[in-house]
């Protein structure tokens, strides 16, 4: 059992919600929101045991939302984060480790009739209660499969609409 009021459970699962609907939807200001100001994310790509990439601190996650969901959001490709599953170990009356499944799909609009299932792993992350609700304080991504869209797509790409 944990020590953890179910309140601040289901809080936590809203967190990890949001996540995956800001990321998908390319809310900069929303999936910043989630993090603390100091905030680190690593990236662990297929089986990596170092990270291939680092963002620490919110302005770095805002600019990773517009470059990398804008730029899927303008060549018309939809993402799906889905993270049916976690585990929350409570640390503290403030503060968790959350473990959640992972699996991500892309759809090219007028490309795709149904989703692509392109990633599936997992992401170990840190959180604390502040006086905004729960946010993540780290976050390490363990995905594998394809992350360029060119591997999947070719050179197929919806002209950038502005």
């Amino acid at each position: 059992m944990s020590d953890m009021s179910v309140e601040d459970q289901l809080s936590i699962h809203e967190l990890i919600a949001k996540y995956s609907f800001s990321w998908d939807g390319a809310d900069v200001e929303g999936f910043a929101s989630l993090f603390t100001d100091t905030a680190v994310c690593r990236f662990f790509l297929n089986g990596a045991v170092t990270a291939n990439t680092e963002i620490a601190g919110k302005n770095a996650l805002r600019q990773a939302v517009i470059t990398r969901a804008g730029f899927f959001r303008d060549i018309g490709l939809v993402t799906k984060h889905f993270m049916p599953n976690s585990v929350i170990t409570s640390l503290s009356p403030a503060s968790a480790e959350v473990r959640s499944q992972a699996m991500i799909s892309w759809q090219m609009i007028d490309v795709d009739l149904k989703p692509r299932p392109v990633q599936a792993g997992y992401y170990q992350s840190m959180v604390t209660r502040t006086p905004l609700g729960w946010k993540f304080t780290s976050r390490d991504v363990f995905l594998n499969g394809v992350f360029k869209v060119k591997e999947v797509y070719g050179a197929t790409q919806r002209p950038v609409v502005k």
